[in-house]
């Protein structure tokens, strides 16, 4: 085997392979930083960026057995009659939402105090506590891509719970814009 040899940096402070070679360093350095701050501080919500097993962006076709609901606010919305149960927690009613044929929004609707709160469980484990608004049962969670809403009403007990695409949102508002515009 050889011996490691140490490579002696002492002559190369005034030439320009020492001036190149402390640039392409630092350019890795930031490259480096720049990707684990992107890793590792993408929150829960932008990294799941779904529920109940389908992401957000998903293209319609991924679905099945979907039936129509209408359209609204430019989306063109479908209940699923087959998501019943998610982590053994039973779901009420399932929606989706799609965008030019992308997953915008899924929403999901609990009935009862002992469903609701096993979901708010659920939510707070997967993508950690959330932001609570005022005293009511109701929660935020807000990343880069995604928001997720949990709203439980307080009378009945029942939850809705409704994750969208920031990215396909902006889409939207910029294609409505433009509609708009070109009236």
């Amino acid at each position: 085997m050889r011996k490691a040899e140490v490579l002696d940096m002492s002559d190369w402070t005034t030439s320009s392979t020492a001036v190149s070679f402390t640039y392409l360093l630092q350019g890795f350095m930031r490259y480096w930083s720049f990707l684990t701050l992107f890793l590792w501080a993408q929150s829960p919500i932008d990294s799941l960026y779904g529920l109940i097993g389908y992401q957000l962006e998903m293209p319609r076709s991924a679905f099945s057995g979907l039936i129509p609901k209408g359209s609204f606010q430019r989306k063109v919305w479908f209940r699923s009659p087959t998501d019943t149960l998610w982590e053994g927690i039973p779901l009420a009613e399932v929606k989706y939402a799609f965008y030019n044929d992308k997953l915008h929004t899924i929403q999901i609707k609990v009935k009862g105090a002992d469903a609701s709160a096993a979901m708010l469980v659920l939510l707070q484990t997967l993508f950690g506590q959330g932001k609570q608004e005022g005293y009511a049962p109701r929660y935020r969670w807000i990343g880069e891509r995604a928001t997720l809403l949990y709203d439980q009403n307080i009378l009945t007990k029942d939850t809705e719970i409704r994750m969208e695409s920031l990215i396909l949102q902006r889409q939207l508002e910029r294609d409505a814009y433009r509609s708009f515009e070109a009236r």
